[in-house]
């Protein structure tokens, strides 16, 4: 994929060496109203609530192994929103917000 400067910091398409730089962790998702978005936090899969549902890539700073993931952002054709972590009992759902 080609890297993509943006407002997300210089956010790149392929997993960064250091997991504090923004990477692609588009497949790491789950659109909230998929069939086995209950069954996220048991596939060690994350939830996005998002109009653009994982379509549009999502970057993350960390590994979401030894580093949590934080600072997600997704693209939405005019740049990068942020999308903010809310904790549920059915795992992370990281909800778009432009």
């Amino acid at each position: 994929m080609a890297v993509t400067a943006a407002a997300a910091g210089g956010a790149i398409a392929e997993p960064a060496a250091d997991p504090h730089q923004f990477s692609d962790h588009t497949t790491e998702f789950i659109p909230l109203g998929a069939p086995n978005a209950l069954a996220a936090r048991d596939s060690g899969k994350q939830l996005v609530l998002s109009p653009h549902g994982t379509r549009r890539s999502i970057v993350c700073r960390g590994n979401g192994i030894t580093v949590a993931l934080y600072d997600c952002s997704q693209e939405d054709g005019l740049g990068w929103a942020p999308l903010h972590r809310t904790d549920t009992p059915f795992g992370n759902v990281w909800v778009y917000f432009p």
